[in-house]
């Protein structure tokens, strides 16, 4: 038996750039506190946390920083490609 060779998809344009990353990275914070299920100590970003140990997790408003919008993540379904 054979199998057709699919011709490879060009690659997604690169538009992610070090400068972009690092803003991103600056705007993130790594915060500690204890878990209200369990006491264990969980770590968390932004002030969003989940206990691996209990599967506790603190509701989304709790956080430090408004979540980002469904358009600002990169693969959400609606984004044009190459922007």
């Amino acid at each position: 038996m054979t199998r057709k060779k699919h011709p490879k998809a060009a690659p997604a344009p690169r538009t992610r750039t070090p400068a972009a990353a690092a803003g991103f990275l600056a705007a993130q914070e790594i915060t500690t506190t204890e878990c209200r299920g369990c006491g264990s100590q969980v770590s968390g970003v932004n002030g969003r946390y989940a206990c691996g140990v209990c599967g506790w997790t603190n509701p989304w408003h709790e956080g430090h920083q408004d979540l980002p919008t469904a358009e600002a993540d990169p693969d959400w379904p609606g984004r044009k490609r190459g922007s």
